[in-house]
């Protein structure tokens, strides 16, 4: 008796399950017969950060007390998700790296901190600046697929006055990246 209840109840449940997600024949008729079917589309996932150029940053055209700042256009796009999350990281500075700045620009003998931005388009002149762990508050509708031949939006750099006018050498560098995040 056991055995037969088992086998009702696993017969039952197969039934349940198979029976949520199928197709249904239709019936003959005289003049007419219909029957349906279900449809699945599954997008995975996928993010993308591109078009990124060195960032040449000079005090060509500075003026003393003014910050030095620069501008990269980006694009980030993709499939499967509608927001996304930035976070920044400097390979010299506490965000990526050993420094002891969040974003750093390393001389030989002297080190420079700087500050980084994001925004999700490219006209906007300022951003939302990383915090000390690299990461941008907040999320950013996606505005782009995979193909990314627009740039839809923007990391800005900033190194302030009293940064810049103390330096001693001639070159300083980073290499600053760029995570974005599917929500």
């Amino acid at each position: 008796m056991r055995a037969t209840l088992r086998f009702l109840a696993a017969a039952s449940l197969a039934a349940v399950t198979f029976n949520s997600f199928a197709a249904t024949d239709g019936t003959a008729g005289s003049s007419n017969s219909s029957g349906n079917f279900d449809i699945t589309l599954t997008v995975p996932t996928q993010i993308i950060v591109k078009n990124f150029d060195d960032m040449a940053l000079n005090t060509t055209g500075a003026t003393l007390g003014n910050p030095i700042e620069g501008a990269e256009d980006i694009c980030v796009g993709g499939i499967g998700f509608g927001s996304y999350s930035v976070s920044l990281s400097s390979q010299n500075g506490s965000t990526g790296g050993s420094g002891t700045d969040p974003f750093q620009l390393n001389g030989v003998g002297q080190n420079l901190p700087y500050s980084a931005a994001f925004i999700n388009n490219t006209s906007s002149t300022t951003g939302t600046a990383a915090d000390t762990n690299g990461d941008i508050t907040g999320s950013f509708a996606r505005n782009g697929n995979l193909d990314c031949n627009t740039d839809n939006a923007r990391v800005f750099v900033t190194v302030s006055a009293t940064e810049w006018e103390s330096a001693v050498e001639t070159n300083y560098s980073d290499t600053l990246t760029v995570t974005v995040t599917a929500l």
